[in-house]
């Protein structure tokens, strides 16, 4: 037999937690025109005349020359890029991925004006009458420079049911819905749209599914929505699990923190983590953040190159790949791209920009955040799960005393030894793991 969270329901959004995502009225519904809520059925089908336009684009790239020896310090060098530019034209299968892609469901539905793309996965029926399987919905949230795709992998680990104990299994639900601006979900008309609103979209989506309530995982903007979504909507969040968690930490006080733990640490502060605030990773994190400071502040600029060149959109996506899943990448020949993904699946990623030209809106998230008020420092109190991957980008997550104020229901910070920013696609396994250590410990509060 299966049990569900699938109800009629409405989840009632906290007051206190919602001002800052509900003052600026970013998409209305003052417009009050009547709007479907209908879910269409979509897939994903590229036409043999895009196909031959891009191939077109790729054969006519223009490169640099590389700098002798340097290997990614001055970004993506142009003999690896002919290496991927070679690989994509003659070697690299598009409706094999394609089909890889439509392998799941894929769904449409209007909300506040947008066609908001999504995944839906449900796991497979039990044949075994004895075992009781509770299915439970999750939201798996990607980020920029990722896509829906990013995701794919957690999807068999996530539906394939675990036990809980005796005859009690569980199982998730998973839904993977594209980023307002990005692949294959609508850009927003006006400006405003970041984090909270979009959690705001998408609790909307899970209600308008009738998944009442649900987990969430997040990585990197997915991790805003995410926070935003659990102290948004505690009522309808069961459980958190996030990979870039620092960004709970008000950035004033966090900075103030960094800084002086950096000139005075053995007088201020005593912290668990030292290795997360020495001054290289600070350095690191200058060097490493400048395509946050374009895009946060004119993001259609680059946009407009990145949009008309694939190899240019594959240069600056595959390069984040490369240095965010270790900042020592730079010193690598390949950028240890091959070491951690196959080419496959990162052209697919860039697949996804390239075919639904998406790339200038996907930017624009940044400056929309950065433009609107600073965090507002609210806690989760929903229990949570914070999945600490070694080489995530420098100064991205705080040592564990700056964040535990910010998490009040944590059930722990899962620390792992190695892998990035991209854990999804790098270490499903180990981040599959975090996300089930969260359900079963909600589950067994029952």
């Amino acid at each position: 037999m299966t049990a569900s969270w699938k109800g009629s329901s409405r989840c009632q959004t906290s007051r206190r937690s919602s001002r800052s995502a509900m003052k600026s009225g970013v998409l209305p519904e003052a417009n009050r025109q009547k709007r479907t809520i209908a879910v269409v059925p979509w897939k994903l089908q590229v036409s043999n005349k895009d196909l031959e336009d891009l191939k077109d684009r790729l054969r006519n790239t223009r490169y640099g020359t590389a700098m002798p020896g340097q290997n990614f310090v001055y970004g993506f060098p142009a003999d690896q890029l002919k290496k991927v530019v070679d690989y994509w034209l003659n070697k690299y299968d598009w409706k094999k991925q394609e089909a890889l892609i439509n392998q799941y469901d894929h769904f449409k539905t209007n909300i506040e004006g947008l066609n908001i793309h999504f995944v839906r996965v449900q796991p497979a029926k039990s044949t075994d009458p004895k075992r009781n399987v509770r299915v439970t919905p999750i939201i798996l949230l990607h980020g920029w420079p990722g896509s829906f795709f990013e995701l794919y992998k957690l999807i068999p680990l996530l539906t394939t049911p675990q036990q809980i104990s005796g005859n009690d299994y569980a199982a998730f639900e998973v839904i993977i819905p594209s980023l307002p601006g990005y692949g294959f979900s609508d850009a927003a008309q006006k400006t405003g749209l970041n984090p909270p609103h979009i959690a705001r979209i998408f609790n909307k989506l899970m209600t308008r599914l009738k998944l009442i309530k649900y987990f969430v995982h997040g990585g990197d903007w997915g991790s805003a929505v995410g926070r935003s979504l659990a102290i948004m909507y505690p009522d309808c969040v069961l459980g958190v699990d996030l990979t870039l968690y620092g960004m709970a930490v008000p950035p004033g006080p966090s900075f103030i923190k960094n800084i002086l733990y950096l000139t005075m640490p053995r007088f201020l502060f005593n912290v668990s983590e030292p290795h997360k605030l020495l001054p290289t990773n600070f350095f690191s994190l200058l060097r490493e953040s400048g395509y946050m400071h374009i895009q946060a502040t004119k993001p259609d600029t680059v946009g407009a190159a990145l949009l008309d060149s694939p190899a240019g959109l594959a240069a600056y996506i595959l390069e984040k790949f490369s240095t965010w899943t270790n900042v020592d990448n730079i010193n690598k020949p390949d950028g240890a791209l091959s070491k951690y993904f196959s080419l496959d699946d990162l052209l697919t990623n860039v697949m996804v920009y390239w075919v639904s030209g998406s790339i200038i809106t996907s930017q624009r998230l940044y400056k929309e955040t950065f433009s609107a008020d600073p965090n507002d420092g609210f806690p989760v109190l929903v229990p949570s799960l914070l999945s600490d991957f070694r080489h995530e980008i420098p100064g991205a997550n705080s040592p564990d005393e700056f964040v535990r104020p910010y998490y009040k229901d944590l059930i722990t910070i899962s620390k792992h030894k190695s892998g990035g920013h991209f854990p999804a696609m790098e270490l499903p396994i180990e981040l599959a793991a975090d996300i089930w250590a969260l359900a079963k410990n909600v589950l067994s509060r029952d």
